[in-house]
């Protein structure tokens, strides 16, 4: 039912009363202040008076004097209360005319700059009026200039008033503000309900952003190409994403995550705060969280995967029980999906959850359940068995009485593959025992002495019990179940009389299998068929009793009478597997010392005599077996010393563990010289849990003595590495699929360090393998090794081989050898452990199943990367003493280069420097990869994070004290500098480029934390002084080739971009340097940068074009609101520019390698459309003001772009596809700007100053491409010619009409008033080039 009008609305209709009724009512609004008289009741409720008074005046069918009423509304806003004024501002556009709208709009704009309480009324209101375009640029320019001060309630209609008319021209400037300056992040210290309204007013605000982007496609663009060119992210930008993702843009969203992610801005920190802050925005995107996580995950590369693994965690644990649900589901098909890197990512995310929120993942036991479905899927690899074992084990046994029909299934299931004939299913069996245990006793034993009940016990015990007796005729499986009892009890205590079960049975077993007493010892030599003797003993003759019997033992595995009956207990195999389990169990009694078993540290091994290796060739293949086996075996027993006594702070157990490790570098350079002579061997494996097929090895001559001489070109890429380390082995997999950044394999190429020994001296050549392809068959080192490290380098240098028990251990030292076998193995680690925030990622495929990457870390993945880091930060001052040690030893051989001419002492002096330098590439890349952990980002690091800081900062100023903090009197900022500092201070030293890389890497990464812009200039500084330096290699001849170039191009970027001006930096390079090419020699250099020459030209000029491109995109598009200044700088800006353009296209007149061409075409096009995108709205603006400079500008670029066209017709005339194939985009671009600047004359009205003809294809040198055109022209066949298609033949010989097309190109030429002919001459073109139009479009 119709309400009637009121009495007042009555009368304002008559037209005699109406403006004094209104005059009156208005001012009667002066009266209401905010008191309780101001409210009446009206049909039952409260009513606002101001309110009812103002709803009269509303859409009135007809105003007498609209100026008289917008005059009087605008008075009585600035007499009344702050209430009222709301009220008149609410009301104000459905009340004065639309004629008025301009006069109201000045007002409010007024009001909004100096009423604060008001603007966000002001703001509503000025969204409903029609004012001009104009008006509404000022209005919008003054809440942007403003948009900090709003608060949190008003950000929704701020953000829908600035959004809402909106050009594409002005989208980007104005989604970069609101970006800027909107920050979602609340005060800890608000009470609930304040916190509850901000987080309303933050999703109404994201949900008006949502709406903007939904109905305005360039809103959408605008803000994708802001988060596309930010250089930080912010917690807005997470909300922007989902929008943009459920909005459909998900390429574009993808891309964008990708790249972030990838660059280091996209951190699971910022996600973290995302959800946690937000949960309500987020959780309204589930399905594109879900979708973006999915494609996250699917990636090969580890910092995009990982991040897709925190969307999962983070939404599981914000979410509600159905979002948890379908993550649960999603994570299911990961697994089933057959991609190793998918299922590693699910099976992690699961683990995680399961030990964080073990009671919310009981309730979906049943669907991780239904992964045993998948246990015979051949990419489930036996190291994804095991996480999916343990996570089940741990859903039945340690979560609630929802998983407890679980324990039934997965005993019945484990109990049939353990007694499987097949060894697939029994490795699997022994993966599932071990972790029933360790969820039956290890949650029965988290307090150390605790018992374990009774049938909890004898559960466990029989599950042992049945894992050794299923496990007796293969070695393999019995290694394998003793390594993964010894990584349990490494991870957790397990209940104690459990432990002590363990305990004596694997002792027992040991002392009876491989100790032997020296009364044995006449016995087993005389059945060896090699000779034997016991060697490398270390104790004293009172410890001597006992000795390692190791070969009469390969020798019984060998053989093949024996080998049916033979228990896999008394197998070598298991040598080192039992020793980590009983080491294990002695660490876990009071004490801990490892006393009881010190003894095995210096006990003598039974091996073969050292001169047998000297016959190896005519011996046998069965005994060469022999041979290769028990020093395959023997390295590894002392790798496994070497771990278990490693931590001892004894100093007798520690110059023990010192002679082991050299014991290992020496055999290291024995096997690769017996593997040489018997290259058919099939060694054992070290590593039992993966399903790795043997390799064998392959013989490499070594030529002793003779310089490294460069392959021939079809041989490039595939040299061999010579006498690698054990643990250089470990980087072909590692780096698979990644940049090679850090280049283990280049330092270590300089050097060998596996042969130890030099060949007699009759020897000409000395043949070795790469032992990298025996990764499978060695014994990974643990992280506690490198504590080794902290004894320090030997003063100097020196071969310490003559070095015995005998010597002190405060005289004891590691050589250059065991120093680089160290931390060849440390550096590799820290890269597998610690993601890095670097963004040099390359990305690659699926490794399909591949689980060589992971050989070497199966131990080191039992811990989390925070202990890893935490261990690493322990050794960070060791570190830096070694680096400090190699650069005093590459100063003093600077200084002493010329004192020292004897060829002996310079021979010595080559091989320390190589090996120093391997060394010197090493300790940085493990500095680099703790200092670029992510981990540091967090603040459950952040102490962590100033303790190693503060390693620098006490090196630099001394009176500091350890206590002396960022909570005291040093900030992380300052921490920062000193770093940055300390390792800048080794760039003079770097001994080779490859190092020097790693230290700019480094120094980025620092600079990039650092707000002190010094630091940015110093870097700068520090990246030329190295550009500035002549790297040769090791025989003195210049370093060139695709590596070296590509090392250059980091570089000279990193010169580049943290210079204080960019544009000049390149202005500098082009022009000073670059240019001055041109006249120098084939072997000369460039002054002022030594490191540029011939070969070296193609790295600096692609990466001259490739930051001119990132420079230019930076320079915003001119407009008419601008100040002149502001044009001014830009319009410099695109002069130095174009000036770098026209100097980079001139230089391939002479540097016409392939690589300089296809750098030019395909940046010479982007440059021309980011000009034509970017520099013409400049130029349209600034013309009439800068006539003279513009056109100086034009003429330059015109200069580039006629050289660009020979460019394409050279790429023709040569028919090289990758040129070509740039060719017709490229002369798109030229076209187009050809028109765009007669446009711009036409705006001007200075079309006369305009001339088109066509441009004759040319090559690089100028010379004129002759084609049919032009030969029918030569013979006066002038209408035949003028009659021809623009698409002829073009042909290198005038006679042969084969070849490619030639497509006319148009030029622009400016009017130059010099000769009387012009004129006529430009009519006569134009006249031309009109007939040029209609063809060209």
């Amino acid at each position: 039912m119709a309400v009637p009008d009121s009495a007042v609305r009555l009368l304002l209709g008559t037209d005699v009363i109406q403006s004094p009724l209104m005059v009156l009512l208005l001012d009667k609004l002066l009266i209401f202040w905010g008191e309780e008289d101001d409210y009446m009741f009206h049909q039952g409720q409260m009513v606002y008076i101001p309110r009812l008074l103002l709803s009269q005046f509303r859409f009135l069918d007809r105003i007498v004097d609209g100026k008289e009423l917008t005059r009087k509304l605008l008075t009585v806003l600035t007499s009344t209360s702050l209430e009222v004024q709301k009220e008149i501002l609410a009301c104000v556009p459905d009340i004065v005319e639309d004629s008025e709208h301009g006069e109201v709009a000045k007002k409010l704009r007024e009001e909004l700059t100096s009423n604060k309480d008001l603007a966000c009324a002001a703001i509503d209101a000025l969204t409903y009026l029609n004012i001009s375009e104009e008006q509404v640029v000022q209005v919008r320019t003054a809440v942007m200039e403003m948009l900090k001060t709003f608060s949190f309630n008003d950000l929704p209609i701020v953000v829908n008033f600035l959004l809402e008319s909106l050009t594409p021209q002005d989208a980007l400037e104005v989604v970069n503000e609101i970006r800027s300056n909107i920050d979602f992040v609340a005060s800890s210290r608000l009470s609930a309900q304040e916190k509850e309204k901000i987080n309303t007013s933050a999703k109404l605000t994201v949900d008006a952003l949502k709406g903007r982007m939904q109905f305005q496609r360039h809103v959408a663009e605008a803000w994708i190409k802001a988060l596309d060119s930010a250089q930080n992210a912010q917690m807005l930008d997470v909300y922007v994403l989902l929008a943009l993702h459920w909005l459909n843009h998900r390429k574009a969203v993808e891309s964008l995550v990708r790249n972030k992610i990838r660059k280091g801005l996209l951190t699971e920190h910022n996600l973290s705060k995302a959800f946690s802050v937000h949960t309500q925005i987020v959780r309204d995107y589930f399905p594109s969280i879900l979708s973006l996580a999915q494609t996250l995950v699917r990636s090969a590369e580890s910092h995009v995967c990982l991040a897709g693994s925190s969307l999962y965690r983070l939404a599981f644990t914000h979410f509600d029980a159905y979002c948890k649900q379908e993550i649960i589901a999603s994570l299911m098909t990961h697994i089933g999906s057959g991609l190793a890197t998918e299922i590693d990512a699910s099976l992690n995310i699961l683990t995680e959850l399961v030990n964080s929120q073990l009671k919310e993942m009981t309730r979906f036991a049943v669907f991780i359940k239904g992964a045993l479905d998948y246990l015979d899927h051949n990419n489930l690899s036996i190291l994804h068995i095991r996480k999916l074992y343990l996570l089940l084990a741990r859903l039945a046994f340690c979560g609630s009485d929802e998983g407890n029909y679980l324990q039934d299934e997965l005993l019945i299931i484990i109990r049939k593959q353990l007694t499987s004939g097949n060894s697939k299913y029994k490795r699997m069996g022994v993966m599932g025992a071990i972790a029933i245990i360790q969820a039956l006793a290890g949650n029965s034993g988290k307090q150390s002495g605790e018992q374990m009940r009774k049938e909890k016990y004898k559960q466990t015990i029989d599950l042992l019990e049945l894992m050794r007796s299923s496990c007796r005729r293969d070695a393999e499986m019995t290694a394998l179940f003793l390594d993964n009892l010894a990584a349990t009890l490494a991870s957790q205590r397990l209940a104690k009389n459990v432990e002590t079960w363990i305990s004596d049975n694997m002792t027992e077993t040991f002392e009876e299998t491989f100790v032997s007493d020296q009364e044995d010892l006449s016995a087993l030599q005389g059945k060896s068929t090699v000779n034997i003797e016991c060697l490398f003993g270390l104790n004293n003759e009172a410890e001597s009793t006992i000795f390692i019997n190791l070969v009469p033992l390969v020798e019984k595995i060998l053989d093949t009478t024996q080998s049916a009956s033979f228990d896999a207990q008394h197998s070598p195999l298991c040598l080192a597997p039992l020793f980590r389990l009983i080491t294990r169990c002695e660490m876990l009694q009071p004490s801990g010392d490892l006393e009881n078993i010190d003894a095995l540290l210096g006990c003598p091994i039974l091996m073969i005599k050292p001169d047998v290796y000297n016959n190896l060739s005519n011996m046998s293949s069965k005994e060469k077996d022999i041979i290769c086996a028990s020093l395959f075996f023997c390295i590894n027993w002392a790798r496994e010393v070497i771990n278990s006594f490693a931590s001892m702070t004894n100093d007798e157990m520690k110059k023990k563990v010192i002679l082991r490790l050299r014991l290992i570098t020496q055999l290291n350079g024995q096997l690769a010289q017996c593997l040489a002579k018997h290259p058919n061997y099939v060694p054992f494996p070290a590593i039992f849990e993966l399903d790795k097929p043997p390799v064998v090895a392959k013989a490499v001559s070594k030529q002793g003595g003779d310089k490294k001489k460069g392959g021939t070109k079809g041989d490039k890429g595939k040299k061999k590495k010579k006498g690698a380390t054990i643990d250089e082995t470990l980087v072909s997999s590692t780096q698979d699929g990644e940049e090679a950044d850090t280049v283990l394999t280049q330092s270590s190429l300089n050097m060998d360090s596996s042969v130890v020994k030099k060949p007699n001296s009759g020897d000409n050549a000395t043949s070795t393998v790469d032992l990298g392809n025996f990764r499978q068959c060695f014994r990974e080192l643990d992280i506690s090794v490198f504590t080794i490290l902290k004894v320090g380098l030997t003063p100097k240098f020196q071969n310490m081989s003559k070095l015995d028990a005998n010597t002190s251990a405060t005289d004891l030292h590691l050589d250059v050898a065991e120093l680089k076998f160290l931390l060849e193995d440390m550096a590799l680690k820290l890269k597998h452990a610690l993601v890095s925030t670097t963004i040099t990622v390359r990305r690659g495929g699926f490794f399909k199943g591949d689980d060589s990457r992971s050989i070497g870390f199966s131990n080191l993945d039992h811990h989390s990367a925070g202990e890893i880091a935490k261990q690493a930060a322990s050794l960070f001052p060791t570190l830096c003493d070694l680096l400090e040690d190699a650069c005093n030893f590459f100063q003093a051989q600077a200084s002493n280069e010329e004192d020292d001419p004897e060829e002996e002492n310079m021979v010595r002096s080559e091989a320390d420097t190589a090996m120093m330098g391997s060394c010197f590439n090493l300790l940085l890349q493990c500095v680099q990869s703790l200092l670029c952990w992510e981990g540091f980002k967090t603040e459950e690091h952040h102490d962590l994070y100033m303790a190693v800081l503060m390693v620098a900062v006490r090196k630099l100023r001394p009176d500091v004290e350890d206590g002396d903090t960022a909570a005291g009197f040093v900030s992380q900022q300052e921490g920062l500098r000193c770093t940055f500092q300390y390792f800048s201070n080794l760039v003079e030293t770097a001994p080779d480029l490859d190092t020097a890389v790693i230290l700019i890497k480094l120094l980025r990464v620092l600079s990039d934390s650092c707000s002190d812009e010094s630091v940015q200039e110093k870097l700068a500084q520090i990246a030329k002084s190295i550009l500035n330096r002549e790297w040769r290699d090791s025989s003195g001849e210049l370093q060139k080739g695709a590596h070296h170039n590509e090392n250059l191009q980091l570089i000279i970027r990193t010169y580049v971009v943290s210079s204080k001006s960019p544009l000049e930096a390149l202005e500098g390079l082009a022009i000073e340097n670059l240019a001055s090419m041109v006249n120098l020699d084939k072997r000369g250099h460039a002054e002022g940068l030594a490191s540029l020459n011939r070969w070296t030209f193609p790295a600096y000029y692609k990466v001259m074009l490739t930051e001119l491109i990132a420079n230019i995109k930076r320079i915003p598009a001119g407009k008419k609101s601008d100040s002149l200044d502001v044009l001014e700088e830009r319009l410099l800006l695109w002069t130095v520019a174009v000036k770098i353009l026209y100097t980079a296209v001139s230089l391939t007149k002479v540097f016409n390698a392939r690589a300089n061409l296809s750098s030019v075409l395909k940046l010479g096009r982007q440059f021309v459309e980011l000009f034509l995108r970017q520099g013409m709205p400049l130029m349209d603006i600034t013309f009439r003001r800068r006539h003279a400079q513009v056109e100086k500008l034009l003429r330059s670029l015109q200069q580039s772009t006629r050289m660009l066209h020979h460019l394409c017709g050279h790429s023709k005339i040569n028919k090289d596809v990758a040129l070509t194939n740039q060719v017709p985009m490229l002369k798109r671009a030229l076209e187009t700007f050809v028109y765009r600047v007669k446009a711009m004359l036409a705006l001007n009205n200075c079309q006369d100053a305009f001339w088109m003809g066509n441009l004759k294809n040319r090559n690089l040198q100028g010379e004129e491409i002759l084609t049919q055109t032009s030969i029918a022209s030569s013979g006066n066949t002038t209408a035949g010619a003028d009659e021809e298609d623009d698409d002829d033949e073009e042909t290198d010989n005038p006679a042969a009409n084969d070849g490619g097309e030639e497509n006319e190109e148009s030029e622009v030429e400016m009017e130059e008033q010099q000769d009387q002919a012009e004129p006529a001459r430009n009519q006569e073109d134009s006249s031309t080039a009109g007939g040029s139009y209609s063809e060209i479009f």
